[in-house]
């Protein structure tokens, strides 16, 4: 069977062959997010977790979710404004407008949720200027509209006040020729607090894996799950990420405590419960579900019992 997943430290044990009949495939994640939403014949793949419950919600049966989750994010340092803006905190964006790449990512669930739950400022209340990226259609509550153009080009023009992306060309800019700034003063500064405060590193990804191969093999999943846990003890063993750049061995051993050991559990363990129901809230609250989830349900069945790794 092939898995195909995004090129990870995490990952890279599964292409030397942690399981005889499983081949590891990097690709890009978009793509294979698509063509797995377009129903494209797949073995397993890498997929969001809000694009599973979503499709879950609409009734897809098509999807077998295992309880591997390879990539997990904070939302802090995705909030750009211009340097003259005078946004400087979450509660300052209520009434604004907000530029997004796909109004239904799970990063931006996250945002919008800890912007409403924490800092008061409802996702009803911001426009936003949503790019060609829409995965699944917006609900009819949101004030969205198709942005004009680059959102990046729409912040600068001050056509939007604030733009959510991982990264931005600006950055790419010397310090002092650059004409945007995070938001928040010190983003990791707040996404340790919000992690010390709620205790959540948020989900964004996990594995599918087609029902045709669930089907055919039944041992399939629980051969996917070891496999990337085999992976992932590897990398960990290895220390990689910790040994490259200078200070990191300082920086692994400060983050590894911080995070109990390990930042990237799998496995269906409370604490990874907690993740998936919070997740599930905030989706259902911005009316991108229906219903709340039967959290076993989202899983192969049986995989609740897995050990943790």
């Amino acid at each position: 069977m092939i898995i195909r997943g995004r090129d990870y430290e995490h990952t890279l044990a599964m292409l030397a062959g942690t399981a005889a009949d499983i081949a590891y495939r990097p690709v890009e994640l978009g793509p294979l997010i698509q063509d797995i939403l377009n129903g494209k014949p797949f073995d397993a793949g890498e997929f969001t977790l809000a694009g599973h419950m979503m499709m879950k919600d609409r009734g897809a049966a098509d999807l077998i979710g295992i309880p591997v989750f390879p990539a997990r994010a904070f939302f802090h340092s995705c909030l750009w404004v211009r340097r003259d803006s005078p946004l400087r905190s979450l509660r300052d964006l209520a009434g604004r407008r907000v530029g997004l790449r796909d109004y239904s990512s799970t990063t931006s669930v996250w945002f919008r949720g800890h912007l409403k739950e924490t800092h008061g400022v409802d996702w009803a209340d911001i426009a936003w200027a949503v790019g060609p990226n829409r995965r699944f259609p917006p609900p009819p509550a949101a004030d969205i509209r198709a942005a004009a153009g680059d959102l990046e080009d729409m912040l600068l023009a001050g056509e939007i006040d604030m733009f959510f992306s991982i990264r931005v060309r600006d950055g790419r800019k010397p310090p002092e020729a650059r004409e945007l700034r995070p938001l928040l003063d010190d983003p990791q500064g707040a996404e340790a607090a919000y992690m010390a405060a709620t205790g959540l590193y948020p989900l964004l990804h996990m594995v599918v894996v087609s029902k045709a191969l669930a089907d055919a093999d039944p041992g399939g999943p629980r051969r996917i799950y070891d496999a990337y846990a085999a992976a992932k003890q590897a990398a960990l063993t290895r220390r990689l990420g910790g040994t490259f750049l200078p200070w990191g061995e300082r920086n692994w051993d400060a983050t590894l405590d911080r995070f109990g050991g390990d930042p990237l559990p799998y496995g269906l363990n409370e604490a990874n419960r907690r993740n998936v129901r919070m997740l599930a809230g905030y989706l259902h609250d911005q009316h991108l579900i229906e219903r709340l989830p039967d959290l076993d349900a989202l899983f192969w069945p049986g995989s609740a019992d897995w050990p943790a790794a």
